[in-house]
């Protein structure tokens, strides 16, 4: 099969999206499929690499050069020249990873034609953060969802609760992220050690929520990596006396230096806020580790990805005191701690490994692709 994955950026671009498209794009070419890759560069020069497969034809991977980002939408000379250049090659498949407006209005624009493949759309999220840009971009999505023949989520509460999904649930099936263990070295000690937190330092991940709770808890060590808007203000909240010398701003670390601080850690936390959080990638890893997570109840995938009580400890969003009682309890007891680390290895084995993403993801291209599918209007 030929597949065209789009996206917005690749890696060693740092995000969720751009995780699990790599994930997708390397599964697929180990299992002999041919894919392409389109995506926004780096830099304003468009470049082309092979993307090499131990069997089968391997494909392109072409990152458009970037002239301006406004409002984190990269802009692209190339895009449409790309585009067209790689529907020629009459793709089986065509996923559109969202958000991605410009890609995808390119996308509409490209004309059907004989012996066209099936468009499909990922739907990583809606746009929650940005409430004017929503409402400009509804009118883009809805034609986008109306035009695919499939979607694709993540979770069963991303399908349910999105108001734009809403019209074709009937169609939109729920593929749960995987990733490659490999990378991620067994955790050393679960339940003791520094607290970790991973992620972009925004509003809506509740980090300051995470320190006040630490706050709570003398004694207590808390690493936080990765950077943002926030760095600073968080910076100065945990130089005072009540933190001073537990917290460490990490900043961006290299995937070496993740792996060392997710095996060394205690825990997981993931204390996000708002549904911007649609699933939390970070579980997997962690989890992929044997590390036990503290994760909100929040009504997105997260809670699907860690089971309280069983894999790790979810609390309410937004409640420093119930957060500081859960970290309280695992760092109370690192035998449980273990326990529940070792509950979310299997976890990921059984449900959230690369291996089961792709495999699911090669059965619904394989169903859309098949001739008794009905034509929704595909390229």
């Amino acid at each position: 099969m030929r597949i065209l994955q789009i996206g917005k950026y690749y890696p060693p671009a740092k995000g969720g999206m751009e995780t699990v498209l790599a994930a997708i794009t390397e599964g697929l070419l180990a299992r002999g499929d041919a894919v392409d890759v389109l995506v926004a560069g780096p830099t304003r020069t468009t470049t082309r690499a092979a993307l090499p497969a131990a069997a089968g034809p391997g494909g392109e991977l072409v990152r458009c050069g970037v002239v301006a980002t406004p409002a984190s939408q990269p802009l692209m000379p190339d895009l449409l020249p790309e585009l067209r250049r790689l529907l020629r090659r009459r793709p089986d498949v065509v996923t559109l990873h969202w958000p991605n407006p410009l890609a995808a209005a390119a996308l509409l624009a490209s004309a059907r034609g004989p012996g066209a493949g099936r468009l499909t759309v990922w739907y990583h999220a809606d746009i929650t953060r940005q409430r004017l840009g929503a409402a400009l971009l509804r009118p883009l999505v809805r034609r986008l969802l109306a035009r695919c023949d499939g979607v694709a989520v993540s979770s069963a509460s991303l399908r349910d609760q999105s108001p734009l999904l809403a019209p074709h649930a009937a169609r939109t099936a729920v593929i749960p992220f995987g990733i490659d263990p490999g990378p991620w070295p067994a955790a050393a000690h679960p339940g003791r050690g520094p607290l970790l937190f991973v992620g972009r330092l925004v509003y809506y991940k509740g980090v300051e929520v995470l320190l006040e709770a630490v706050a709570r808890l003398p004694g207590a060590e808390l690493d936080i990596v990765g950077d943002g808007p926030l760095r600073a203000a968080l910076a100065a909240r945990a130089a005072r006396p009540d933190l001073a010398g537990r917290v460490r701003l990490r900043g961006e670390l290299d995937d070496a230096g993740l792996q060392a601080a997710i095996a060394d850690a205690a825990a997981l936390v993931l204390p996000s806020l708002l549904r911007a959080e649609t699933f939390g990638l970070v579980q997997l890893e962690a989890m992929a580790a044997g590390l036990p997570v503290v994760a909100t109840r929040l009504p997105t995938g997260v809670a699907e990805v860690t089971v309280h009580g069983e894999t790790g400890w979810l609390v309410a969003p937004g409640d420093p005191a119930a957060l500081a009682a859960a970290l309280a309890e695992l760092l109370g007891d690192p035998g449980e701690a273990a326990r529940r680390g070792r509950a979310g290895r299997r976890r990921f084995e059984d449900r959230f490994h690369r291996d089961r993403m792709v495999a699911a993801l090669g059965d619904w291209y394989a169903r859309l692709a098949a001739p008794s599918t009905g034509d929704r209007g595909g390229l």
